[in-house]
């Protein structure tokens, strides 16, 4: 289980120990026991553990151009499978029914994320990167070119670098095909 995110209030995950939501001390426990009873029984459990497996996926497969001259390429790699990683984050809260749903999708990613590439899941658990486009989000300012800017940044892109563009592209590409693929899940809303 993702670590990050744990206790982020602001990011609406539940806990890492995901029985919290159903304990007596919850006051919403038996809306959640019967919100998680729907889900199962819809089929939207089991769509939000594939979805996740199929951004696992997309994920090892996401890395589409080769990085600028400037830039180290395993660095370069990395912080496109992180823009990923957050952008998945982000089209997974935006446009979830719910949170049993929400929940579901993320820790289905992250789970199999360590299962396909356990060295990968930890880079991306302990790059600042990700912190740093969830601020921006949270500000209300995210857009491509801020974006591109936090990628070349952390890409240790020089001034000149390509990276920018390369990283506002990428955030474009990502969001994209992340949306696409949420949509195509066909999450049942009751």
């Amino acid at each position: 289980m993702v670590t990050f995110y744990a206790n982020d209030d602001d990011i609406k995950i539940a806990p890492e120990d995901l029985s919290k939501l159903f304990t007596r001390e919850n006051p919403q426990a038996d809306d959640n026991i019967d919100l998680l009873m729907r889900q199962r029984s819809n089929g939207n459990t089991a769509r939000a553990k594939l979805l996740g497996k199929q951004y696992t996926a997309d994920l090892i497969d996401c890395v589409w151009t080769k990085a600028p001259q400037d830039v180290d390429a395993a660095a370069f790699e990395l912080q496109l499978k992180l823009l990923f990683a957050y952008v998945v984050h982000r089209i997974i809260s935006d446009y979830s029914p719910n949170a049993i749903i929400e929940n579901s999708v993320l820790s289905s990613f992250f789970e199999n994320l360590e299962d396909a590439d356990p060295q990968l899941s930890k880079d991306i658990n302990n790059n600042g990167a990700f912190s740093l486009y969830v601020l921006l989000h949270r500000s209300g300012e995210e857009n491509a070119e801020k974006i591109g800017k936090i990628f070349a940044d952390s890409c240790n892109a020089g001034a000149g670098s390509d990276c920018n563009l390369l990283g506002e592209s990428a955030y474009a590409r990502f969001l994209s095909a992340c949306t696409q693929r949420m949509l195509a899940a066909e999450f049942v809303e009751d």
